[in-house]
């Protein structure tokens, strides 16, 4: 048990680092993009902040087709606006990943009887069936707070028939996790 305890906690902590670090490349290739293309830089930033609906509606499909885009590039897109609109798409942002996870939960329980599911997905997510087998729910908890493809693990924990209020507990970690890396990029500005 002791031993399962720390491998949870090491690869907890691996994960977080790697989001450390992935959020820290964007950041960088978003300064690097910033000043070399800054005309394509500025069209793409007042083509988001004029059109936050449009925005959301990117993110919504980006989370249900498993996290295509990292919400962190949305937060940094908003961070020239006041503290009260910039909070708000981040309030926003972390309801519609979490309803996100929801929806891809139940289309996996859905389809996890079809045949072609057995045969395009099972083979794919066999590595997380064995976090699964190794940490049980705080897998839900790592993909919440990490940059793992957290709809794509909703939609294998739906698939295993896991228990609905599990995954809802298990899964409010992702607000924990909108709320830091919303405070950290809000930090950035500035330097973005």
């Amino acid at each position: 048990m002791r031993k399962q305890k720390k491998g949870f906690y090491n690869y907890f902590t691996k994960n977080l680092l790697k989001g450390f670090l992935y959020l820290a490349v964007l950041v960088f290739l978003l300064i690097l993009f910033k000043n070399y293309f800054q005309e394509q830089h500025d069209a793409i930033q007042h083509w988001v902040s004029d059109d936050y609906s449009m925005m959301l509606v990117i993110f919504l499909i980006s989370e249900i087709f498993v996290g295509i885009l990292p919400p962190e590039l949305f937060m940094i897109w908003s961070i020239d606006e006041p503290i009260l609109v910039y909070t708000t798409v981040v309030a926003t942002m972390t309801i519609i990943s979490l309803i996100a996870g929801w929806i891809n939960y139940w289309i996996g329980k859905k389809i996890s009887t079809k045949r072609f599911f057995h045969r395009l997905f099972k083979r794919r997510l066999r590595k997380f069936q064995k976090r699964y087998e190794q940490f049980g729910g705080g897998f839900i908890v790592v993909a919440a707070l990490t940059p793992l493809p957290f709809s794509l693990i909703s939609l294998f924990t739906g698939s295993m028939s896991y228990p609905a209020k599990k995954y809802l507990i298990y899964s409010s970690f992702r607000i924990l996790r909108f709320i830091v890396y919303g405070i950290v990029v809000w930090h950035l500005d500035g330097y973005i």
